[in-house]
């Protein structure tokens, strides 16, 4: 079963790759219906990535949270659902380009980090805990594509600044599109993040876990709730948006990757399970 989840995986990271060119594609050529097969190739891709994981699951008999490639993939998993909710069921549309290539990139770094099948440690073995990793992943899967489309967002304003108004830049999703869906993304992820800090606080608590609170892990996702609370306050009340909320989103995609990928595996105390 774990070689067929491994191939699942595979399949996954083809799919994304041929998602990809589609929507390379429909970039040049303009042609709807390619944009409509990438999202559907990347929709087959999200399929094949969760068989992935809920086989690696059951061999385990555990979540895939243990390790750099259940946790990558899961990650992935999230980022290309939240996308794919955003696509269909929103008016923020074709940004399949900028999102298949964080899916393709995060998939191969779990591949390369293939591990066998390991048990989880008894603190980890309860309920808390898969509300815990569930909704954090999602969180994640969100505020990743907010600071995509935040980046996006300064590289087309710069251009425009300089007045590089060529065929590339017209092909590019507007600004009105990409400040709209750093802020849906940010909307979607910051309740996940808050439950899932509040899962991991009652954890720590009921499992006696010394010096929780200053443990890296932490407060660097305290600083990157700050600073998506901030986004969020300033564009509900002061009107925030462009520039100032964009910096805001890429500020918290940082931090969120020092977190996955210095606190997680190297900082944190109790974290390391994520690898």
């Amino acid at each position: 079963m774990e070689q067929v989840s491994v191939i699942s995986l595979w399949i996954a990271l083809l799919l994304f790759g041929a998602a990809f060119a589609l929507f390379i594609f429909h970039y040049l050529s303009r042609r709807e219906q390619m944009n409509l097969r990438g999202v559907a190739v990347a929709l087959a891709g999200w399929v094949a990535l969760g068989v992935a994981l809920v086989l690696r699951a059951a061999v385990a008999e555990r979540l895939p949270i243990v390790g750099a490639y259940e946790s990558l993939a899961l990650i992935t998993w999230f980022v290309v659902a939240v996308y794919l909710v955003l696509e269909l069921f929103t008016q923020v549309k074709k940004l399949g380009l900028y999102v298949m290539p964080v899916a393709i990139v995060f998939l191969g770094l779990a591949w390369s980090s293939y591990s066998a099948p390991a048990g989880l440690m008894p603190e980890l073995q309860s309920d808390i805990v898969v509300l815990h990793v569930i909704v954090m992943f999602t969180a994640v899967g969100a505020l990743y594509l907010a600071g995509c489309a935040a980046l996006l967002y300064l590289v087309e304003e710069r251009l425009l600044k300089r007045h590089r108004t060529g065929s590339v830049l017209g092909r590019l999703p507007s600004l009105a599109t990409l400040d709209r869906l750093v802020y849906r993304a940010t909307l979607i992820g910051v309740p996940f993040l808050t439950m899932g800090m509040v899962a991991g606080g009652i954890r720590a608590i009921a499992f006696g876990v010394e010096d929780w609170l200053v443990d890296p892990m932490v407060l660097l996702s305290l600083g990157a709730w700050a600073i998506y609370l901030a986004l969020l306050y300033g564009h509900l009340r002061g009107g925030w948006g462009g520039r100032r909320a964009a910096w805001l989103a890429v500020a918290g995609l940082a931090v969120m990757l020092v977190i996955r990928f210095a606190a997680v595996p190297y900082w944190s105390g109790f974290h390391t399970y994520g690898g």
